[in-house]
């Protein structure tokens, strides 16, 4: 064999041996975000760049996933499928448009094939919500290898199914799928940047600092929170020890801009429309508590930065109630039920018992808390 024979050999070998990755998952901010910061962790990082030959990206069009993969044109396929959800309401629409997804679900599950072999995927990666479940069938109908992850403490419906033909499984809890990994939360590296992005944020969180009061964050999100906020601003209202307690930092995000104006009376807040994700770790830095929702990744990044949460879990979703729980057990967090009817009384109590509270100093290097579960789930993947 000549040298050219070993070379092209070589050559020939390598490029063989990368893979070509699939990824399904999305639905809201918080879990199309994670398979953003996975990506970038590839594109980034040699150790997985050189292995990786293909990143396909599989939702569904005119999607927020769609949105972020644009921005790896060169890197990342984008493809859209149809799919189908499961609604369990009673009425008859949701009941006709349960039996239209039947056959959306079936197209959606030939497109996948189509497109896992036209791609010549070698393995997927799933992560939540009904787009993905066709991917999951049409993945096992090829004999691929499957991977997932579940955020929640306890598994939704469609993961259920995933986890049953996975290769792998990795959890953000103990306890939730047997033989699973627990590698916490898929995080994103932009919420520790390099530099201040905001001197001007940073330079009044620090100013408030001086004063003694602890800042408390809000961010309850768009989703089901409009009354939320609005409880908050009768609080304020009512009774003046709040006002003297704290300092509030409120992220109204977009759809609830119109909230603004409820709170310009009260010198003590500072609202937000929409902040990038590294305006939220100035914030992290600085802020003591949070008024939060239950999602996994908002809460994961939160207890990075050692806030004391006070968790208003979603009432419709067991998921989040369960998430509460186990922040309540675990860091000794606080839970109030959004559907009692002493919901704002609960609320007053709550942070009304953190009036003292100051968090601790951050301990652990914070990236490399954020990249030990991503290179975990990449090292299986590219095994």
């Amino acid at each position: 064999m000549t040298i050219l024979d070993t070379v092209f050999n070589n050559v020939y070998f390598e490029i063989m041996k990368k893979k070509t990755i699939v990824m399904a998952w999305g639905g809201t901010w918080w879990h199309v975000f994670p398979i953003k910061s996975l990506v970038e962790t590839i594109i980034s990082n040699p150790k997985y760049s050189n292995q990786i030959k293909k990143i396909i990206r599989f939702w569904s069009k005119n999607s927020l996933e769609q949105e972020t993969a644009a921005k790896f044109w060169n890197k990342v396929k984008f493809i859209s499928i149809l799919s189908w959800k499961r609604r369990r309401e009673t009425p008859l629409k949701s009941r006709l448009k349960n039996i239209r997804d039947l056959f959306l679900f079936v197209a959606g599950f030939f497109q996948s094939v189509f497109y896992l072999r036209k791609s010549k995927a070698d393995v997927v990666f799933c992560k939540w919500w009904y787009v993905a479940l066709p991917v999951v069938f049409a993945t096992k109908f090829i004999h691929k290898p499957i991977y997932v992850h579940e955020s929640d403490t306890r598994p939704w419906l469609v993961n259920r199914i995933w986890n049953k033909f996975s290769k792998q499984s990795f959890c953000g809890f103990d306890n939730v799928f047997p033989w699973a990994i627990v590698v916490g939360q898929i995080l994103s590296d932009e919420i520790v940047p390099t530099k201040d992005s905001n001197p001007e944020l940073s330079n009044s969180l620090k100013s408030e600092k001086k004063d003694g009061k602890p800042l408390i964050l809000v961010m309850w999100w768009s989703q089901w929170s409009k009354r939320l906020y609005e409880s908050l601003a009768k609080l304020l209202k009512k009774y003046k020890n709040l006002h003297d307690a704290f300092h509030y930092h409120i992220i109204l995000w977009k759809l609830n801009e119109d909230l603004k104006q409820i709170f310009k009376e009260f010198p003590s807040v500072t609202t937000y429309d929409f902040l990038s994700q590294s305006d939220m770790w100035i914030l992290y830095q600085y802020c003591d508590i949070s008024l939060t929702r239950g999602w996994t990744t908002s809460l994961a990044e939160q207890k990075l930065f050692n806030l004391k949460s006070i968790i208003v879990p979603i009432p419709r979703t067991h998921d989040q109630k369960l998430n509460a729980e186990r922040y309540v057990k675990k860091f000794n967090d606080i839970m109030v039920e959004q559907s009692q009817p002493t919901t704002e009384t609960d609320l007053y109590n709550a942070m009304i018992s953190l009036k003292d509270y100051h968090k601790p100093e951050i301990s652990t290097d914070i990236l490399q808390e954020i990249w030990k579960a991503k290179h975990t789930i990449l090292d299986e993947l590219l095994k």
